[in-house]
């Protein structure tokens, strides 16, 4: 049955391809013997990393399953861990995470 929802893959490229215009990485995260990691890692200047969780429209990660255990855990350490399903949701976060960005390279260029 097709479907005009985007698929995972699709708003995966937007958040790769927005991270890159705003000069940052955006690394496929594979963690061999790790079921559950989130999908991709994100990686600014000025030390700023990002975990995401891409998700279909409309789909979200189980509540108890080994996603909602990873992002626990990556929480429990300090580091952010995102869930996006839109292109919106990309976009948004790309332009938090380059935000903070440019503040904390211009906060090190002052020190």
């Amino acid at each position: 049955m097709p479907t005009n929802k985007p698929l995972e893959k699709s708003i995966e490229n937007i958040l790769r391809k927005a991270v890159e215009d705003e000069g940052g990485v955006c690394l496929k995260w594979t963690c061999p013997g790790h079921r559950g990691v989130p999908d991709r890692m994100i990686l600014f200047p000025g030390g700023i990393i990002a975990f995401v969780e891409l998700k279909r429209p409309g789909a979200k990660v189980k509540a108890g399953g080994l996603q909602e255990w990873w992002r626990m855990k990556i929480l429990s350490f300090g580091f952010p861990c995102y869930e996006i399903s839109t292109a919106g949701d990309a976009r948004h976060l790309v332009d938090f995470l380059s935000t903070r960005s440019f503040i904390q390279t211009a906060q090190d260029d002052a020190d």
